[in-house]
């Protein structure tokens, strides 16, 4: 690491590092945890942390600790011959997971490791348990463009919550519901939804997430910034506007050759490429948005390509390395998939193939019902999201919504059908 780095650490870690912390770490373990240190400043405040009360915990720690803490991580390494291998210990790197996972105690090696984390957890106590951040709200969105079929449209949420009319008409209002609900007048019951977490205590704009498959949702967002006001409120990412940092990192992509060594050296230059000119303006003034976003699109997901599936990953990773209080996700309609096309390449199809794109309404109204349903078992994994959470997942065409939510949120005893307006107001009020 080098000193520029290092200066941005607390005092009581950079402590630790100077008397030999990293070196006491099994050999698997430290890929990651030097990558972090040296990203340290493009970490999300939870991950920060995590990471903060895991390294403070193993300094804690005299060598007779440590060496029965890790017992096991360190048995299952020389059981797979770690030491012999060409393992990189600097960073993570694509022949580093492909060597771990190709071993026979992979999952033994996983488990292990976890028990590391649940014990510097479990240290961590009432710290980590106390959920200083209030109710949280998981806003999903399916467009009034995509057909749906109101006999079918919640079945995959197997009855884990319940469907509630809306009454959708909009007499006032221009745009979409799901711009309504976003950018309702500040001075209505209950305020504006991002304005309502970004004045909670220690708030930053990791805390409040908009994800849009297209960009509507996000210039919405956009126009309730005050002008002037530098780096956005909260973390705005649309699929559409993102679309030059998209092309550039697909051609790069399928410039390399199919193996590892190869894959590792394009990977390698896309992490160390300057991409803000590839930005939109609310993302490049934002360092731990472009790594995010650096990171969503190296990691093969799809989320480069399809923009529905950009929506689900964005939600999922926001989830596991920020836990924010605040994500309203909108879906989309992509193309059909065109032939001689490959996903599983990165391929843009409209750079393979010019054959005009043609819109998939059913492929991608399937697509929303799935994904959106994912997006909550995604936050499900996470103690923050086992209370005090809501998660509306609203169908426009059908104006219903499906709620998963405790039974002290207002919708619960409201009268059906639900106006758009008291929508608005039981969601700020819920946040607030």
């Amino acid at each position: 690491m080098t000193t520029q780095v290092q200066e941005k650490l607390p005092e009581e870690l950079q402590d630790a590092l100077d008397k030999g912390l990293l070196k006491r770490l099994p050999i698997t373990f430290q890929p990651v945890t030097r990558q972090q240190l040296r990203e340290w400043d493009t970490l999300f405040p939870y991950e920060r942390q995590s990471i903060l009360r895991l390294l403070l915990y193993l300094a804690s720690l005299n060598e007779q600790q440590l060496a029965e803490l890790f017992r096991e991580v360190v048995q299952l390494e020389e059981k797979m011959g770690v030491r012999g291998w060409q393992f990189s210990t600097e960073e993570q790197t694509i022949l580093n997971a492909s060597l771990l996972a190709r071993s026979r105690y992979y999952q033994e090696w996983r488990k292990a490791v976890q028990k590391v984390f649940d014990a510097a957890d479990q240290q961590a106590g009432s710290e980590k348990s106390a959920d200083a951040g209030g109710n949280r709200l998981i806003l999903l969105i399916m467009p009034q463009v995509l057909p749906l079929e109101r006999a079918k449209v919640w079945e995959r949420w197997q009855g884990v919550g319940r469907p509630v009319r809306l009454d959708l008409a909009m007499s006032r209002e221009s745009g979409s519901p799901a711009e309504v609900l976003l950018g309702g007048s500040s001075t209505g019951e209950g305020g504006r939804l991002l304005e309502v977490v970004s004045r909670r205590p220690n708030a930053s704009s990791a805390d409040c997430w908009v994800l849009d498959a297209g960009s509507n949702l996000v210039d919405c967002a956009l126009r309730q910034e005050p002008s002037g006001a530098g780096a956005p409120s909260a973390t705005l990412l649309s699929h559409e506007r993102l679309a030059t940092l998209r092309q550039n990192f697909s051609r790069e992509v399928n410039s390399m050759r199919k193996d590892l060594a190869d894959a590792d050296a394009v990977f390698d230059r896309l992490r160390k490429a300057d991409v803000t000119a590839w930005c939109p303006p609310e993302v490049a003034q934002v360092p731990v948005i472009r790594e995010f976003l650096r990171s969503l699109y190296l990691s093969g997901n799809g989320a480069l390509i399809f923009s529905n599936s950009f929506v689900e990953w964005s939600a999922s990773e926001a989830f596991r390395r920020a836990r924010p209080a605040f994500v309203m996700a909108q879906f989309g309609v992509r193309s059909k998939p065109k032939p001689f096309t490959s996903v599983a390449v990165f391929d843009n199809p409209d750079e393979v193939n010019p054959l005009p794109a043609v819109d998939d309404l059913p492929g991608s109204a399937l697509d929303a019902q799935v994904l959106a349903l994912y997006v909550w078992l995604a936050a499900s994994r996470y103690d923050e999201y086992r209370r005090n959470t809501a998660c509306l997942c609203i169908a426009e065409s059908l104006s219903e919504a499906y709620i998963v939510a405790p039974p002290e949120f207002a919708l619960w005893r409201e009268a059906e059908p639900v106006t758009l307006d008291r929508l608005r107001a039981t969601l700020t009020h819920w946040l607030a």
